[in-house]
């Protein structure tokens, strides 16, 4: 056999020992890897289990909150620049607490050990300026309000800036300041709220024609209204944006404006003189009719004319929409007030609206319980011609008036003059029942209250307001048992129109055995006698004038008619009226136009 080199009896050579203690070595480095992780897991479980961290996060802007405290019982701990916090001991809940937020209240689950902290803002603040300047509102009132209950309030600064805490969720800005309109806002997600407040007080003077101020002026714009001083100015606070302002005084024109942004009207007033005719609506609606008293008009001295939309039948003469003139069926349009007005203006025509108030049988019939009662007979009280009236008493009677009179206004009248402004005179008085205490007091409270009403809602609009008194009234010093006091009244008209009717007065008053014979003493005593008993408010005075032969003594005509008005004018006064229920005139000696 061939020799391999190798002797046969040798045994097979076996590892170096060196190789052996290197992988002796690799082994004990394994465990200690094993060993070392394992620990750190350990190390990093148990850590978890006794101890929280997390991050501190505005809910708004989901940036992070520093110095945000971490209370868990004895444990209190800060947020860093981070927001982030970290308790090192195991905890139930933590609550988390910073100023201008709502503390959040955690609750600690099994299992979790980074916690995401979500505060709600709960300040606002901000800066409230004027829309018409940017200049700060300053002394605002600012109410953080939920529904209608308010849960903060503070005042703005000099500068205008405004800061509320512990403004709850949901809650909506509330501000108020004088001489601007009320805004409210609502903070939905922001903590910053500039906004700008519109002012809302219109100011300036009311002046005549020769640069005079006006005291007592009527200024209004919307709903709101007001009176100039002495000096001719005024304020007129809630004016809404937007709009005309009206300029009114008793003597002069009526004026109106847009408003400015400025919100400053200065206004100059012209006067106006009216001299008018009274023509029925019968006579309106027919141009035959229509057609020679506007002729007299424009070639007399009048400029005037006074047309019944509602008279003292109880009937409305037009396609009225106040729904109770329907629903009582008082409607008998045979008028257009609109064409109407149009067609007097045209011919430079001061329109006048006269409606009768409280002589109102439809009305009286179709709702009993408006109506004054018979305490004799248990039914409706009648005068002795058999008329039904409303009860002046009545809230609901002044509101039906009231609607009628506003419409009137919006039809383009330039005056609206009430009748029948009383109670009743002749009936059985005695037997009328109220239902309500009726005496001295309360009637002219009652007649005044409802004034004060009418005027409220006339004052707004472009309209004069105006009623018809007795002709005694200037003369009676009390009420005339009719609830008209002249003092009492003239406070809620633009003008007061006594029925001086040389006719009406009783043989021996003012000294004459037939007033009727003394149309000029009449008209000029009783005259002077109202002005001396309203001597800031003459300017409201103007007399219907008799136009009729009435009763015993002289007949009526051009001269009778004349000396009415030259009485007027001896008072003082340049406004008057002439009546006539026929609707002819005796003009042949008034000035030419």
């Amino acid at each position: 056999m061939e020799d391999s080199g190798f002797p046969f009896d040798m045994p097979p050579r076996q590892p170096h020992r060196r190789y052996r203690g290197v992988s002796a070595w690799l082994s004990l480095i394994l465990v200690i890897a094993v060993v070392v992780a394992v620990g750190t897991l350990l190390y990093q479980t148990i850590v978890h289990k006794s101890g929280i961290s997390g991050v501190v996060i505005d809910s708004y802007t989901l940036t992070p909150i520093a110095g945000a405290t971490v209370v868990a019982g004895d444990l209190s701990v800060g947020t860093d620049r981070d927001g982030k916090f970290r308790l090192g001991e195991d905890v139930a809940s933590y609550s988390v607490k910073k100023q201008g937020y709502d503390a959040a209240e955690v609750s600690v689950t099994r299992g979790t050990d980074q916690y995401r902290v979500s505060l709600r803002p709960n300040t606002v603040h901000g800066r409230i300026t004027s829309s018409a300047d940017n200049s700060p509102v300053v002394g605002a009132t600012v109410n953080a309000v939920v529904g209608s209950r308010t849960v903060g309030s503070t005042t703005t600064n000099d500068r205008g800036e405004f800061e509320l805490t512990d403004v709850p969720d949901g809650a909506s800005l509330a501000v108020d300041a004088d001489d601007f309109a009320s805004d409210t806002t609502t903070i939905d997600r922001h903590t910053t709220l500039d906004f700008q407040m519109r002012p809302d007080v219109l100011t300036g003077v009311v002046k005549d024609a020769q640069g005079k101020p006006i005291a007592g002026a009527l200024v209004a714009v919307g709903d709101s209204y007001t009176h100039t001083t002495a000096d001719g100015t005024y304020r007129l606070k809630d004016v809404a944006q937007g709009g005309r302002a009206y300029f009114k005084a008793p003597g002069f024109a009526e004026i109106d404006k847009p408003l400015t942004p400025e919100l400053h009207l200065d206004a100059s007033l012209s006067p106006i003189t009216v001299k008018a005719l009274y023509a029925s609506a019968q006579t309106a609606s027919d141009p035959k009719l229509l057609g020679p008293l506007i002729d007299t008009i424009d070639t007399t001295e009048l400029n005037a004319m006074v047309v019944d939309l509602k008279d003292s039948s109880g009937h409305v003469f037009y396609n009225s929409r106040v729904p109770l003139a329907n629903d009582i069926k008082a409607t008998d349009p045979i008028l257009d007030p609109a064409a109407l007005v149009a067609q007097l203006h045209q011919h430079q025509i001061y329109a006048i609206a006269r409606i009768v108030i409280f002589e109102d049988p439809i009305l009286a019939e179709s709702r009993p319980d408006w109506a004054i009662h018979d305490s004799a007979s248990g039914g409706l009280w009648h005068t002795w011609n058999g008329l039904a009236w409303v009860n002046a008493h009545r809230s609901e009677v002044w509101d039906y008036n009231i609607a009628i009179a506003k419409e009137a206004a919006a039809f383009g009248f330039d005056e609206i003059q009430l009748d029948y402004i009383r109670f009743p005179t002749d009936g059985d008085l005695a037997t009328a029942e109220y239902g309500v205490p009726h005496n001295d007091e309360t009637r002219p409270q009652t007649i005044a209250s409802f004034l004060q009403q009418m005027y409220a809602a006339i004052a707004p609009t472009h309209a004069y307001l105006a009623a018809d008194v007795f002709g005694l009234t200037v003369w009676e010093t009390g009420d005339g048992q009719i609830g008209q006091n002249l003092e009492t009244m003239v406070k809620y008209l633009d003008y007061v129109c006594p029925m001086i009717y040389p006719s009406h007065f009783a043989d021996g008053s003012m000294g004459f055995d037939i007033p009727n014979d003394h149309p000029y003493e009449v008209i000029l005593w009783s005259l002077q006698n109202g002005e001396e008993r309203i001597p800031e408010q003459t300017a409201k005075l103007r007399p219907w004038l008799q136009d009729f032969s009435l009763g015993e003594g002289i007949s009526y005509g051009p001269h009778e008619v004349k000396r009415q008005v030259d009485a007027t004018y001896d008072a003082g006064l340049s406004g008057w009226m002439l009546w006539n229920a026929a609707n002819v005139y005796q003009t042949a000696e008034l000035a030419p136009n």
